[in-house]
């Protein structure tokens, strides 16, 4: 029985490890991409003027929690 649970937990890891991997990889294109699109002005555009921005992310917590139906704390 040992033998058999030492072949599952070596499946596992070899799995896992795969998964990390492809993590790895995924991150790094994701990176690459957004790189590619800040250096294209693509991503950092100012906002027009007379555009109100956000400065907090309280608000959009707020709007988050009201929008899936459920009541604020407090």
């Amino acid at each position: 029985m040992d033998e058999r649970w030492q072949r599952i937990l070596r499946i596992m890891d070899e799995a896992f490890e795969e998964y990390l991997t492809g993590m790895a990889a995924l991150r790094g294109r994701v990176v690459t991409d957004l790189k590619r699109k800040v250096s294209d002005s693509q991503v950092l555009d100012p906002p027009p003027s007379g555009t109100v921005v956000s400065t907090g992310a309280a608000g959009f917590e707020g709007e988050a929690w009201r929008a899936r139906g459920r009541r604020p704390r407090g």
